[in-house]
């Protein structure tokens, strides 16, 4: 209390321009007081935006074998008098994900058996020939079982003894009227538990640890006995999706 009351005399003796400059010296003091953690969080949201822009976000995509475009993976022409399967490579993509899991959809006009193998590529020319857009060859060596997983719509067909979809995952475009041909609703296969994610199969000059690349093989199987070259079509669709 003594102090303040020495600082209130010293302050009434000063002459007026001084008690102006003591004034304003002491609005600025306080202002720098105030305005000095604004500037702090301003800094702060700064630097935020900052790290946003460099950590982007994660990556995933289906890519054709040799990480080619997927528009390089191409099912046309089974010739089904040519063996009992054939087999299709393609890849999955992507950064910063540690694990994924994949869906197959497709009509039933044809009944072949698809399933899907895990691949590397391998130098034995016994592997799964994949033939680039620059026409070169490369090869994979598929896993002996396939990667498990289980239809979420299917249904038996006694009529043809196959399976087929069903309507329980889709909102129907039109509540009544004509009815979708049966072997046209897709039927959906899907991973049953999220695969993890491996670079370990990645380009071996990319030293980038949160890049992968995964390679798989859709073997389209059928049993002769059931099944000719009637020039149907089926549409077939791969799809990949962060677990």
């Amino acid at each position: 209390m003594k102090k303040l009351n020495r600082i209130k005399e010293w302050f009434l003796k000063l002459r007026t321009k001084d008690k102006i400059m003591a004034v304003t010296a002491l609005v600025l003091t306080i202002s720098a007081i105030i305005i000095a953690p604004t500037v702090a969080w301003f800094s702060y949201q700064k630097h935020m935006a900052t790290m946003a822009k460099i950590n982007s976000p994660a990556k995933l995509s289906l890519r054709s074998g040799a990480g080619e475009d997927i528009i390089q993976f191409k099912m046309s022409g089974i010739d089904v008098t040519d063996g009992n399967k054939k087999d299709f490579v393609f890849c999955v993509e992507g950064e910063d994900i540690s694990q994924y899991n994949i869906q197959l959809a497709h009509t039933t006009n044809i009944n072949f058996t698809y399933n899907i193998y895990k691949a590397v590529p391998t130098e034995d020319t016994n592997g799964v020939k994949y033939v680039t857009e620059d026409d070169e060859t490369v090869y994979y060596k598929k896993d002996n079982d396939p990667i498990s997983g289980g239809f979420v719509n299917d249904s038996d067909d006694n009529a043809s003894s196959r399976k087929t979809g069903n309507a329980g995952y889709e909102e129907p475009s039109y509540e009544t009227g004509d009815k979708k041909q049966k072997f046209a609703e897709p039927l959906y296969w899907q991973t049953g538990s999220p695969i993890v994610a491996n670079n370990s199969t990645y380009d071996e000059e990319n030293d980038n640890e949160k890049l992968f690349r995964n390679y798989y093989v859709l073997e389209v199987s059928w049993n002769n006995a059931l099944i000719t070259n009637d020039k149907e079509t089926d549409l077939i669709y791969l799809t990949a999706q962060v677990a």
